[in-house]
């Protein structure tokens, strides 16, 4: 054999030997540069490194280079400085539950600037305002904005879920047909740039920015801070369930056709509400932010037009902390003090129906059949949820298109497609992720035509970065973004999979 032969491997091994040294090089002068800034860097020699790289969902496992823990926005901005001097990516961490393993870089050799320790609240009840720090989580948020004075806001309903993330991608909540999105709520952000500058980001103020981080926020820096709107706590809340039999696809295909019918012509904008599916179940549930006597006003025309009344149901008044509760932990707790958070292994995805284009009777029918024939069979515990976002005098969907990063305004509902592992850890069944993605197909197939936007805070990892972009953004506002990025992140410092300038 001839040198020529060898000359190809020799000059790829020669390519990842270099590229293998760089990185190593990149990680040696970030690690030194983290530990002058005395930002203590947990690196992969130190004890730590393997609890604190964990990913909420054990499905992904990522190695980064080092991770910090700031407590300043200046030592934030020391960070990200740091990074863009070694050439090493970044990303932020505030709850760390993306879907994706963002917080931990949805990649190998990120730095992690954990956020936990920005975690102040400052709420103003007189004008009903809060400034809050990213690295906060829902539940104490929302202790914190009630005993602020009774205050509240439209977010989730999982009180480990960080509010950087949460807000920096939609932020969805039975609330927000009432309120809006939770990034709706946000008048004002501090933001650490590329470069490692401090900057503030409002209607005023570096406004391109402030389009951006609505929507899109982890590809264009790190929000240490949001001013939000806020609103006085409803002082009745209905939390409501009704459980059907369902007892075949054509029966609960009819049901569904109910609930989306009634929320695209009767349901008032305080009412939030979704299809709750599992295998064996069907219910409709959520809350009513309102009177009792209003509720079943309310309700009665939906339950009037399913085909099967409820086999069961229950209806319950509660005040704003004790329906949080009741939504988003089992022991009641919205303090995440209190007790450590869990972590999951699974595949998600998404789907929005447009209020122009909803689902044809045969579309849910294959839905159905697809769940009463492969859901009865699949060796991962699964559940699907359909939110109502449209439907009359829709917060969400009274923005326009064009006022922030996140455009798909046109929603009236969102489905969440979700699927574990039985016992929640690794490793994942080898079918799980084709068993999530025929639920989705058995919808679209059968809406031929049809182009699906997807809501970008249940990432799906199996996009590429181009199909992400199309679906949680538009090709407009991804236009947009892109332009954005060249000017404020121009070396993509803030990288991952799936972010804006890939």
């Amino acid at each position: 054999m001839t040198f020529g032969n060898y000359l190809p491997a020799l000059v790829a091994a020669l390519l990842v030997s270099a590229h293998l040294i760089s990185a190593s090089s990149n990680a040696s002068t970030l690690s030194s540069c983290l530990s002058s800034a005395n930002l203590q860097p947990v690196s992969s020699s130190s004890i730590d490194y393997v609890a604190d790289s964990l990913a909420f969902n054990r499905r992904f496992s990522y190695s980064p280079a080092d991770i910090v823990f700031p407590t300043s926005t200046h030592e934030v901005a020391s960070a990200v400085k740091c990074a863009s001097h070694a050439g090493v990516k970044v990303a932020a961490r505030s709850g760390g539950h993306s879907y994706a393993a963002n917080g931990v870089g949805g990649q190998n050799g990120s730095l992690v600037v954990d956020l936990r320790h920005l975690n102040s609240t400052n709420v103003t009840a007189s004008d009903k305002t809060a400034v809050f720090g990213t690295g906060i989580r829902l539940g104490d948020l929302a202790l914190a904005l009630f005993n602020g004075g009774q205050q509240a806001m439209a977010h989730g309903t999982c009180p480990y879920v960080g509010t950087g993330g949460h807000l920096g991608c939609g932020g969805f909540g039975f609330p927000s047909r009432l309120w809006g999105l939770a990034l709706d709520a946000v008048i004002k952000a501090q933001v650490v740039l590329a470069n490692g500058s401090i900057v503030n980001a409002s209607n005023t103020e570096n406004k391109d920015l402030f389009f951006a981080i609505r929507g899109a926020a982890p590809s264009f820096g790190i929000v240490t801070s949001l001013t939000v709107k806020t609103h006085s706590a409803p002082p009745t809340n209905i939390l409501f369930n009704y459980a059907f039999s369902a007892p075949n696809s054509t029966i609960a295909a009819k049901t569904f056709l109910a609930f989306q019918k009634f929320g695209a012509n009767n349901a008032p904008s305080q009412l939030g509400i979704n299809v709750q599916l599992a295998n064996g179940s069907f219910a409709f549930g959520g809350v009513y932010y309102g009177p009792q006597s209003q509720f079943e006003n309310v309700i009665q025309p939906l339950l009037d037009a399913v085909p099967q009344p409820p086999i069961n149901s229950s209806v319950k008044a509660y005040d704003w902390v004790g329906v949080l509760q009741q939504l988003g932990d089992d022991d009641g707790i919205l303090n995440t003090n209190t007790k450590p958070d869990i972590s999951d292994t699974f595949y998600a995805k998404s789907l929005m129906v447009a209020e122009d284009k909803p689902l044809t009777e045969a579309a849910l029918l294959s839905f159905f059949e697809y769940l009463y024939s492969d859901g009865t069979t699949t060796d991962t515990s699964w559940f699907t949820l359909a939110d109502l976002w449209g439907g009359p005098d829709s917060a969400i969907n009274a923005v326009s298109s064009t006022k922030t990063a996140f455009s798909r305004r046109s929603a009236l509902y969102t489905f969440q497609f979700y699927a574990s592992s039985m016992n929640k850890s690794p490793p994942y069944p080898t079918d799980g992720i084709s068993f999530v993605d025929g639920m989705v197909n058995s919808i679209t197939t059968k809406m031929s035509g049809t182009e699906f936007a997807m809501y970008g805070c249940y990432i799906d990892p199996q996009l590429s970065a181009a199909e992400a972009h199309k679906v949680y953004y538009g090709n407009s506002t991804t236009k947009r973004l892109q332009a954005i990025k060249s000017r404020l992140d121009p070396h993509n410092t803030f990288d991952f999979p799936q972010a804006v300038g890939r």
